[in-house]
Order: structure tokens, then sequence, then C-alpha cells
């Protein structure tokens, strides 16, 4: 979650250098006066652990790459069958809540209230579908490093079932040793729908080494989210980017960064020999 925090001031360029017409929102911001702008970084799962919403500001480009915390804010959230709660905040700009836990099939609703301000967002918690095997192999190669010589890499696969006749969004998510390492991979099933897929999650610069632990979470995502990563790594210029840049998409209403994600979730380890 934090990959947005860590790029929100290249972001800030990319906004004044790419803006072109298409479904997400212009934006004019004054890389030295802007007025501060509330990120949102949430999200709701089925897997029973808690429900995170991370609030900060953005800085000006001249300021510290510091981005402060929105305390004291009143966050809820409510599912289309009435199902509600109200987040406590348990650290500066973190409300969270761990007895309310997504269900497959709901429509979830987000509102924040802080510092005169109300945002609000709405997510899909769709269907999971099963992380089936993870696959990891050793890869050389010669003469790619900086001097030369062999460098040893680590190739990763995935593979899942895609169900028939469904929209399908997914995105998988990189730790090792619990970090989260900040890729973005993510599929649709526009080229494979009803197959059995396998995935490279690509990445040039995987290094890895004897006893760490590389933990790959499979999250089923709806289509705003999957829109959302798709717009923020074109302007980051990830693996699956294409060639023209676009701002990127929120689906926070009440501001211009951030996201709000109900997704299903599913991990698998593996331990480096």
């Amino acid at each position: 979650m934090m990959i947005f925090m860590e790029k929100s001031k290249c972001l800030i360029v990319a906004f004044l250098l790419f803006t072109i017409s298409s479904c997400t929102k212009d934006i004019d911001l004054n890389l030295n006066d802007s007025d501060p702008q509330i990120v949102v970084e949430g999200s709701i799962t089925n897997d029973g652990e808690s429900t995170v919403i991370k609030l900060t500001k953005t800085v000006n480009f001249d300021e510290s790459n510091v981005f402060p915390a929105v305390e004291n804010a009143i966050v809820s959230i409510i599912d289309d069958l009435g199902n509600s709660v109200i987040l406590t905040e348990t650290s500066p700009g973190t409300y969270t809540s761990s007895l309310y836990t997504g269900s497959s099939g709901r429509t979830y609703y987000l509102t924040i209230e802080a510092e005169g301000k109300v945002l609000t967002s709405v997510c899909h918690l769709t269907t999971a579908v099963s992380f089936e095997t993870l696959t990891v192999n050793e890869v050389s190669s010669s003469g790619g490093g900086p001097g030369g010589g062999n460098m040893t890499g680590y190739e990763v696969l995935v593979a899942y079932s895609d169900p028939v006749g469904v929209n399908n969004f997914y995105r998988f998510v990189e730790y090792v040793n619990g970090e989260n390492k900040g890729d973005i991979f993510i599929y649709d099933d526009r080229l494979s729908d009803g197959l059995t897929v396998e995935n490279s999650l690509i990445k040039f610069n995987r290094n890895l080494n004897s006893g760490d632990t590389l933990r790959i979470e499979m999250q089923c995502i709806d289509k705003a989210i999957y829109t959302y990563f798709n717009s923020f790594e074109n302007l980051t210029g990830g693996p699956q980017s294409s060639s023209t840049p676009a701002n990127p998409y929120s689906n926070i209403n009440g501001s211009e960064l951030g996201y709000f994600s109900a997704h299903t979730t599913e991990v698998k380890e593996f331990i480096v020999p």
C-alpha cells in the first residue's frame, strides 16, 4: 500500500507533464504553492485481517519527503446490506477495524470526514479465484551487470484458473522477508477468459538470498482498482506500462489521489534454498 506515497512527488511532476484527454480528471498543481491534498490508501478484505484506511497529505515539491498524517478524522464503512463500522485511529493517520471483514458479492461505501472535507468511495468485493500454484525458478544471465560477468536472479510464476464468462481483474503483491517491494503486477482476462493462466511476475532486479522468504499475495480486485493501478503504473514506468502516460485514476470522490480497494486475498510463500 505504501508504493503510492513513495512516488507521490514523481506523480506531481507527471501530472504537470502529461495531461491528456481521457476519462480521468485533469489536474493543475503548482509545484511550490499547491493546496495539500488528502491521500487515501484503503482496503477491506475477506481474510479476517484488519480493515485499514491510511490518510496522509501531499507536500510541495520543494519540501522534505515527509507526508503528514491526517489525524482525528471520522472514517466509516457501510455495505449494501446496512452493516456498518466506524474505524478507530490506531496510530496517527491510520484507521482500522479488526471486527469488520469483507464478503464476496458485497459493495462497500467509504466515508471520510477530515479537515472540513468529506471524501467518499464505493468498491465491490468480487468472488475469489483460487491461487493454484507459485513457482520460483533460479535463472542466470551473462554479461548483464555493470561490470559484466554472470548474474543470478529469480523468475516468479503464478497460476490460477479464470472463471468463464466473468470479467475478472487480478493484482499480485510481492513481499521479501515481510517487506512490500512496491512492484505493480496486474492482469485482466480479456484474452484468457475461462482458461488456466500462468503469468510471470516480470521484474529485472529480483535479488534474493538463501533463507529469504518470498511471499506472493493474490488479490481479486474490481475494475476501478485495476484502472487505478494500471494508470499509476503508466506514470511510474513499470514493466507493463504503455508508451502514452496518463493522469492516474482515483476512485475517491473529493480527492484526486489515492484508492479504496475491496478485494479477496490469498497468499503463497517460497523460502529460497
